[in-house]
């Protein structure tokens, strides 16, 4: 049986669902990205409330998407053009569910397999050029970083900009220490404590980032 959850972004109730059995097929293990996270509730909030001009009319990729919220709240409640939502095989099939409970076309919400790092022989017209990237508790390994960084590096072009969130614990500023080295800056803009979706008695403090290309002048 699948979970549904609601989510207010925007004043709109959008829905989540959350599918059973989605496992990673060369490990066997549950693929935590089928779950709802307090992190992708965090992005969409903060982007609702305090970025919705950078969104309006923005194609948006969201990098390992997991359930979509951030990236259909950008269609749904913030007037994006069209959403590209990017996760391993396995959860696509949760990202189309989650598209098309809320409404969006297949027009509005493109569901795309990447894995980072893994573009490399890919032509650049099959990596769609992007105005803003979102990205919510992706950053939980340094060593995926490298790997991230260089699938960031094919999507971005002159004027795209990423936002991202992540619960504050151990990891993500190595996380982000990695990103810089290989060209990103990645500037902490907000920091928030809220319940936990999984357990409302406790709290945990969140941060937004934005993430910006080096280039040299």
């Amino acid at each position: 049986m699948h979970a549904v959850l609601h989510v207010d972004v925007a004043g709109r109730a959008l829905a989540v669902v959350e599918p059973d059995g989605a496992h990673d097929p060369a490990t066997g293990r549950a693929l935590t990205g089928s779950w709802l996270w307090d992190s992708a509730v965090v992005l969409a909030t903060h982007l609702a409330s305090a970025r919705p001009g950078t969104i309006h009319g923005a194609t948006v990729l969201e990098l390992g998407a997991g359930t979509g919220l951030p990236g259909i709240a950008a269609v749904a409640c913030l007037g994006a053009a069209r959403c590209v939502l990017t996760d391993v095989g396995p959860l696509l099939p949760g990202l189309r569910a989650n598209a098309e409970v809320n409404g969006l076309t297949p027009a509005q919400a493109d569901v795309r397999e990447l894995r980072w790092g893994e573009d490399a022989d890919l032509p650049d017209c099959e990596l769609l050029p992007v105005d803003v990237v979102l990205m919510s508790d992706v950053f939980y390994d340094p060593e995926e970083m490298p790997a991230m960084a260089a699938t960031l590096r094919r999507l971005w072009r002159d004027g795209t900009v990423g936002w991202a969130a992540s619960e504050v614990r151990c990891g993500v500023q190595d996380c982000v220490d990695v990103l810089r080295e290989h060209g990103f800056d990645v500037a902490e803009v907000d920091r928030v404590t809220r319940p936990l979706l999984r357990d409302p008695t406790q709290a945990s403090d969140f941060a937004v980032y934005r993430v910006e290309l080096w280039r040299p002048h």
